[in-house]
């Protein structure tokens, strides 16, 4: 067990420290932006003839809720979301391309043994990079002088993990069936990636004429930002179902694949 962990860590540890690196420049870019852009908005709601949107006020007034929008709602969570998938590829089909999977073939543990491991790996990774960014937030906030919500924070970090649990399954999967760095990221991206744009675009236009759909519970994004007051009965629990039930579903096409194909 340790060999496996060992040799799944070596596989991805520049992966990590790149994401660690790519998590680090995002919340250094909205640490540093925070004063500029709250003295903008407010010098706007001033202004009878500036911008007046709805979420302006508590952006100039919430700390909390400018770190929740900029980070778990947009750009810390596409950065994580697009190592959480890097983290998933590599294992058997990778080392084929190698032409050194006759090594991991005959270790004594079994193919989904192996395929389990390299995932609570990449797994443990994304949540580490999830972490990272709420101590790296946690102190940076302290040299711009605000308090940061350290317990929010680590809510709406602990259901990304949760609910981007499929972003690991997604990428495995894509790489077991288009073996290939370039080729598994282009398959992955679009097959994430135009639903995604699809569906904002859609739930946009219904909640402009404040409708709800059930195209809602599909809404990944939204599951793994969550609501900005996340409490346990705010938890998007019927999407992170679908999630799960999806994580499980792709999971288990690996497993079968797995077993079947000729490495």
């Amino acid at each position: 067990m340790t060999m496996l962990l060992q040799k799944a860590w070596l596989e991805t540890r520049i992966r990590f420290f790149a994401g660690l690196c790519a998590v680090a420049l995002v919340c250094t870019f909205y640490l540093q932006q925070h004063a500029w852009l709250t003295t903008w908005w407010a010098s706007e709601l001033r202004d009878p003839h500036g911008y007046h949107f709805p979420w302006m006020p508590i952006a100039v007034r919430e700390y909390g809720w400018y770190l929740w929008h900029f980070l778990y709602e947009n750009y810390l969570q596409q950065v994580w979301a697009l190592f959480a998938v890097v983290f998933a590829f590599g294992g058997l089909a990778r080392e084929k391309a190698l032409g050194n999977a006759v090594f991991s073939l005959g270790l004594p543990v079994s193919r989904r043994r192996w395929l389990f491991t390299r995932l609570g790996v990449a797994g443990m990774q994304s949540a580490a990079l999830a972490l990272f960014a709420v101590v790296y937030v946690a102190v940076g906030s302290r040299f711009i002088h605000q308090i940061c919500p350290v317990g929010e924070m680590l809510a709406h970090s602990m259901l990304m993990v949760v609910a981007g649990v499929v972003l690991i399954a997604v990428g495995n999967m894509l790489y077991e069936l288009f073996p290939g760095g370039y080729l598994s990221l282009l398959a992955t991206l679009v097959l994430l990636g135009a639903p995604y744009f699809l569906l904002q675009s859609v739930l946009e236009k219904l909640k402009d004429a404040g409708r709800s759909s059930w195209l809602q519970s599909f809404d990944l994004a939204h599951a793994m930002a969550g609501p900005w007051k996340l409490t346990w009965t705010t938890v998007p629990w019927l999407s992170l179902c679908v999630v799960w039930g999806c994580t499980a579903l792709f999971l288990l096409i690996s497993v079968v694949y797995g077993d079947r194909v000729d490495y």
